[in-house]
Order: structure tokens, then sequence, then C-alpha cells
């Protein structure tokens, strides 16, 4: 053993007395810092008046039945926090559990297919220690319950027990295939009714349909549209318009890709901008890990390209 990890060892008070101390420096209270040690009340203030003494200066004030740090405790708690902080940030990134590096994520059928799964290589190259699950629900699940540590999701972000990143606004417009397009010319808005319009309802979340994006856009629609085909999934919607089977809403985000490789064109320049966004979401009642705020922060980035 070398000289310095010899004085290291003299000089440093022990590791359980120092666990103890910053437990009841940071409750400011012997009992609390004794049920999250799993030890008794006596046990804590053993150690502290123990470290104390190794010490020679007092690390509390008792005041009344309460607890105040002295400023040699306000400077020992600064240092031994910052220092368990980092040793458990490192231990985080040498993988010791296996489940910190992976990340689910929950998302729908078309953000997983047409957004996501395509940036795949990109993410494994910028975080090669981590793996992402993807689930892919019908409906909004709920995160913590379902153990998801991110959601894509459509919406105004406010959902008070999610933190909520901005990732892009939503943006929908018509599209349709080149095909169609060549066969059947679009001169404007008005023109639309008149065309085969693919209809996506989803039973269990708010998404606009053909009749609201017209309205929006000012054109009145007598009775009710009647479309050619209705679907519950946008993936299917987007995919009926690329087979060349007619006019399809798409969104931002999901319908990009589709149109960057021609296998859908826009069949109006006309974007209805509704003030909704995409967010990732992560749920407040889980302390985020370092992967799943990474994975965030990649996220975020993708779609600001």
């Amino acid at each position: 053993m070398s000289q310095n990890r010899r004085s290291l060892r003299r000089s440093l008070p022990s590791l359980q007395g120092l666990m103890v101390f910053e437990a009841s420096a940071r409750h400011l209270n012997f009992s609390k810092a004794a049920e999250e040690l799993l030890i008794s009340q006596s046990a804590v203030s053993h150690a502290v008046k123990q470290l104390e003494e190794s010490l020679g200066h007092p690390l509390f004030l008792r005041e009344n039945r309460m607890l105040r740090l002295t400023s040699q405790g306000q400077k020992l708690f600064a240092s031994v926090a910052a220092g368990f902080g980092t040793i458990a940030e490192t231990i985080e990134d040498i993988g010791v559990v296996e489940q910190k590096d992976t990340v689910v994520l929950s998302c729908s059928t078309i953000m997983a297919t047409e957004w996501f799964l395509p940036r795949s290589d990109r993410l494994r190259k910028e975080m090669p220690d981590t793996r992402v699950d993807v689930l892919c629900f019908d409906r909004d699940p709920d995160l913590a319950r379902l153990g998801i540590d991110v959601q894509i999701r459509l919406g105004e972000g406010n959902w008070p027990e999610y933190d909520a990143i901005r990732l892009r606004s939503e943006e929908i417009f018509p599209v349709c295939s080149p095909a169609y397009l060549q066969a059947h010319p679009i001169a404007g808005i008005s023109d639309l009714p008149g065309h085969e319009l693919i209809a996506y309802v989803d039973p269990l979340r708010e998404r606009t349909g053909w009749a609201e994006w017209l309205r929006a856009k000012d054109l009145a629609v007598e009775g009710r549209l009647k479309p050619k085909t209705q679907v519950n999934d946008s993936l299917v919607a987007l995919k009926s318009a690329e087979a060349g089977a007619g006019l399809a809403l798409g969104w931002s985000m999901t319908a990009d890709r589709a149109l960057e490789e021609g296998r859908v064109v826009r069949a109006l320049a006309d974007t209805l901008e509704t003030g909704r966004a995409f967010y990732a979401l992560t749920p407040k009642a889980t302390p985020l890990r370092r992967s799943v705020r990474n994975f965030v922060d990649w996220l975020a980035r993708e779609a600001a390209q």
C-alpha cells in the first residue's frame, strides 16, 4: 500500500459515519435519517457524535429539538454530498445494473415506423450503451404504471403528472401519391370535397379530421363529408394515400420521411397549424436516470433537424 493511501485512510473518518452525517444533514432530523438508513435514532446520534469527536468540531447545533448545521457542518455536507453524487453517477456510467441502460419509449405506430426507427442507426452511434425498447399503444398509456420512461405524445403540453419537452409543432396538410395528383389535379381547397378522401378517425385520442381541417381553412362543409375510406390508424391512412387510394391528412414529423422519399407529395401548399405540438413526456414521480435524460435530449435534437 502506498504512503498516500495510508495517509488518506488515516485522515478520513469512517464511510459509515459520513453516510449517517449526510442523511442527517440532508433531513436536519436524526429520526428521518434513521428511517432512511434502517438503523435506530440512537445509532445515528452515536455515529454523529463520534464523527464530531474525530474532527474536533461540532457539526450540528441542537436548538429546541431542531437541528441546524454549523459552519463546519455546512462545509462538510457540501463536500460529502458532492462526493456521494459523483460516486453514484460513476456507478451508473459503468452500467452495474443493466436496466439502467434500457430506455422504454412509447409512441404511436406511425411515429415509430416513419420517424423514430429510421433514426435508430444514428442513435446507436451517439448512444452506443443505450438500448431502446419501443411500445406502441392505441391509446395514451399510464407511463409510471407500465414502466415507460418516455412517451412521444401530441397535445397542448399541460399534463400535470409529466414533464414535457416540446419536440415539433403540429402541422397538418393534405398528401397523396404522385400518380394520384397527376391523374387528379387539384386547383385549390374548394376542390378537396370532390376527391377521394381517406379519413383517419381515432376513437380514443383527439385528432383533426377532414371536416375540421376544411372548416379551419374557411371552407364551409355542407352536411357530413363522406370519405371513400375510413381507418383508425394514421399509418394506414398514410399508406393508403401512398398506394394511390386518395387524399389523406399528413402530420409534421410523421409524414416528413414519406415526402422526402417521394412516396407521397403535398396535394396543396396549405397547412393547418393547430397550436398543439408533439412532446417528449417523462413521469414526474420517477427520477430521471442519466440514460433517459440523454435520450430525451437526443429526441429534441432530432426533432429540431
